[in-house]
């Protein structure tokens, strides 16, 4: 096979390669056994598996290859489940299982032909259409049908993994997900007559043995890695013990709640990896290593490189550590500063961050130290963003809980609820502040506020510094990565400060309906601060980056409030 670098890729490969061998003299000895990479993502499914991604990948340092997005919308039509590429009687389409195969089996075949492993990734017990039936009821019927306590479900997937090994023979590992990805356990606490009254710590674990064994028959080299997502963290450390010791492993989201580009390693994830490590179990932490990522989802160039770095120097750190993972996914023959430190940091973990941003800034000549400073405060922007506040903020800038640019005002409310799993239901509040959909407090909405106010402003701030940068680079693939930068940073300080906007209003409007209900003139100085934010608000819906779709837009409101502002609080933003 031809070997060559993308012209794209070839100038930052020189980069980082110069950084990597005059480092080389003090590298540690690697943490990282397995490093996954993704090709393609979610908001960009590039999914090329030609030598300039490859090649690409090589010289990142990544050594093996999840062969699909797995993605629950299906981007591109990926497979999410087993029987999406191996037709079973009554699910699916069986043409549409038939080209997802050849394409796993394309992509395999490649992958091995450069030397990586590779895996294939996918959710079971499958339970049809999941985000469709999310209510306890239709849950139980669907779990109760796809039990995993039932012998013929399992023997179902034994014969599923056979065929799976069979039909593509260059797959060396699997990923499994028991929940999510159009998969799901039936729950001890609810009606399905299988699981119910059966803690769940006594059901997973029978049910990876048999999947493992049926693997390590079939790939004697092979692994099997469990995604424990969706479950409790009590219930994971409860299934450690029971979990098979040989040809299996955990990836696990690099804090218990999810993957957060700004919070990576929690005290669940270091307890986890030492309870495996005692049963010789290895465990794989996931990360974001590209400008692309699920919270800024469909953006995908919005460069922060120190926050890459210390993702992969908190997860190297963590004891007896097997491996990191990608877990949105890469673009690898394109210029990405992202991209650009995982290589440093994967070849040398040991690699000062601020040496490795000098050297990814050099590029830039007489520009370097205003990327270097639009780096930093994009960094600090994501940083400050209230992610915690609730997971619907995830892909902000499409529709995070429930607000958008052209937001709502016959309620102040941001939901929380996503889904009825056991770890939603507790584990997750210790890092997302709602979980549920419940009415909340003024001080949280204020919290959000001034959170997401100082967020936009290092925003415009990174967006300032590279325009300013701007002027001076044309080498390509620097000048187009700085404009398609600025645009997506723009993009979402937009939504950022329609957050602001909507919190602020919502509390504005609570404190002059105290007045308004007891009867009493609502005082100027709330006028004037209600005055001022909505004006913010009009200028920011103004700045034409997100469409209008429906609804009315602040200057509309604000035309009402002035006819009458005390009739104006009693019907608008309650909150809920």
């Amino acid at each position: 096979m031809k070997m060559f670098l993308s012209g794209t890729f070839r100038a930052v490969s020189a980069a980082v390669l110069s950084l990597v061998l005059c480092c080389c003299s003090a590298q540690r000895e690697d943490p990282f056994v397995y490093k996954v990479a993704i090709v393609g993502n979610p908001a960009d499914p590039d999914i090329r598996y030609d030598d300039a991604q490859m090649q690409a990948l090589r010289d990142m340092g990544f050594n093996t290859l999840q062969l699909n997005i797995a993605w629950g919308a299906r981007p591109a039509d990926e497979p999410l489940n087993l029987e999406d590429i191996l037709y079973v009687e009554g699910i699916g389409d069986r043409e549409k299982a038939a080209l997802r195969l050849e394409n796993i089996r394309q992509r395999a075949r490649i992958a091995k032909q450069w030397g990586f492993r590779t895996l294939f990734h996918f959710g079971a017990p499958r339970v049809d259409s999941l985000y469709k039936i999310l209510t306890p009821e239709l849950i139980d019927i669907a779990t109760e049908k796809n039990s995993v306590c039932k012998r013929d479900i399992v023997d179902k997937y034994v014969d599923l993994l056979k065929r799976l090994k069979a039909e593509v023979p260059e797959l060396d590992d699997i990923q499994i997900y028991t929940f999510d990805q159009d998969a799901w356990v039936g729950s001890e606490f609810g009606d399905g007559p299988s699981d119910r009254d059966v803690p769940l710590h006594e059901r997973i674990p029978a049910f990876l043995g048999a999947l493992t064994a049926a693997w390590a028959e079939v790939s004697p080299e092979g692994m099997v890695w469990w995604e424990p997502w969706e479950i409790s963290a009590g219930q994971i450390y409860a299934c450690i013990p029971s979990l098979p010791e040989k040809h299996f492993g955990m990836f696990l989201h690099s804090n218990i709640a999810e993957v957060q580009l700004t919070r990576p390693v929690d005290v669940w994830f270091r307890n986890t990896v030492r309870l495996c490590a005692d049963r010789g179990i290895p465990v794989v932490g996931e990360i974001f290593m590209a400008s692309a990522n699920e919270e800024v989802e469909p953006l995908t160039h919005i460069a922060a490189p120190r926050l890459v770095a210390e993702e992969l120097d908190a997860v190297g750190r963590v004891d007896r550590i097997a491996g990191v993972k990608e877990y949105f996914g890469l673009t690898p023959d394109r210029y990405d500063p992202n991209q650009s430190m995982a290589a440093i940091k994967l070849h040398d973990l040991s690699t000062p961050t601020h040496r490795a941003l000098e050297e990814l800034a050099r590029p830039f000549g007489a520009a370097a130290a205003d990327v270097l400073a639009a780096w930093e405060a994009s960094a600090q922007g994501l940083s400050l963003f209230p992610w915690d506040a609730t997971w619907r903020f995830r892909r902000l800038t499409i529709n995070p809980a429930g607000i958008e640019v052209y937001h709502r005002w016959d309620v102040a409310h941001i939901e929380g609820a996503v889904a009825p799993s056991p770890s939603w239901k507790s584990t997750r509040r210790s890092l997302f502040m709602t979980t549920e959909s419940e009415s909340l407090d003024p001080w949280f909405f204020e919290d959000i506020e001034l959170r997401s106010e100082v967020s936009a402003r290092k925003l415009l701030e990174a967006a300032a510094l590279y325009e300013k940068a701007l002027g001076s680079v044309t080498q390509e693939p620097y000048a187009a990565y700085l404009k398609d930068n600025i645009h997506d940073i723009k993009v979402l300080e937009q939504m950022v400060t329609a957050v602001r906007c909507y919190c602020r209003e919502a509390n504005l409007a609570h404190l002059m309906r105290k007045y308004v209900a007891r009867g009493e003139t609502i005082p100027q100085a709330l006028v004037d601060r209600f005055e001022a934010i909505m004006r913010i608000d009009i200028d920011n819906q103004n700045k034409g980056y997100a469409p209008y779709v429906s609804g009315p837009m602040a200057e509309d409101m604000l035309r009402l409030f002035r006819e009458d502002p005390a009739r104006w609080v009693t019907d608008y933003l309650p909150y809920r």
